[in-house]
């Protein structure tokens, strides 16, 4: 789909994971993702502790146009592998919101943000940005079956709808 040597959604959807969960809490959410990326080699045995730590000091929710969305990510040394790791909740899960900290959301999907590298995290959070404000993407995602679906979906996205601007940025 993507130049690999470039950090950008396009590579990130490649190179990550499509779940469907059906935890509760964030809590439990954040441990069955943290052990299976731990298992395939995506991240340091250090990711789901700083994972909670940086959750607790700057929430991830956001409130999105169809639903809302949480985009929790950890410093880059905790990261073995650049990925995006999408998990679409069975039931909404809690987080607090990114701009009112006080304040929590009922969160639908939650998009892992892997970055290994300090200077390419800024331009991915950019990038998945442009994905979250489209729509049609964000109602599309609710349908997708599996990751060949969720590829399909964000190639075809970029090929038939998007400017080709957004094109350029997003792969």
């Amino acid at each position: 789909m993507a130049n690999n040597n470039k950090v950008n959604l396009g590579n990130l959807i490649d190179n990550g994971k499509l779940y469907f969960s059906s935890e509760k809490n964030r809590n439990d959410l954040f441990s069955l993702i943290a052990d299976g990326l731990y298992k395939e080699g995506y991240v340091k045995d250090s990711f789901l502790e700083a994972l909670k730590l940086r959750e607790a000091q700057f929430p991830t929710g956001l409130i999105s146009n169809l639903y809302n969305i949480a985009v929790p990510h950890v410093d880059s040394e905790h990261i073995n592998k650049n990925a995006l790791i999408t998990v679409i909740l069975d039931t909404p899960i809690r987080f607090h919101r990114m701009d009112v900290n006080d304040e929590e959301i009922d969160v639908k999907v939650v998009f892992f943000l892997l970055i290994k590298s300090r200077e390419h995290q800024a331009q991915a959070i950019s990038n998945l940005t442009k994905l979250w404000q489209n729509d049609y993407i964000m109602e599309s995602i609710l349908s997708v079956k599996n990751k060949e679906e969720y590829v399909n979906l964000i190639d075809a996205v970029c090929r038939e709808v998007v400017k080709p601007k957004f094109k350029e940025e997003l792969l």
